[in-house]
């Protein structure tokens, strides 16, 4: 069982495995509640979210 209160060190693992795997229930959860408290792990997720994005632009551009 995930405990709801993770570090920051936890949400930063979590989110980057997030790429690589669909996360359970309890980790979702873990990560969106620390989300709600720190705004540093939010930005961190979502300049991962941006770099994904554009990954998958510059592939499909390259692709073409």
């Amino acid at each position: 069982m995930m405990k709801l209160s993770i570090t920051c060190r936890d949400a930063t693992k979590i989110t980057l495995q997030a790429e690589d795997r669909t996360l359970p229930l309890g980790e979702r959860l873990s990560l969106r509640l620390h989300h709600r408290v720190c705004s540093n792990c939010r930005r961190f997720a979502r300049q991962v979210r941006l770099m994904r994005e554009a990954s998958a632009r510059w592939r499909h551009y390259s692709g073409e």
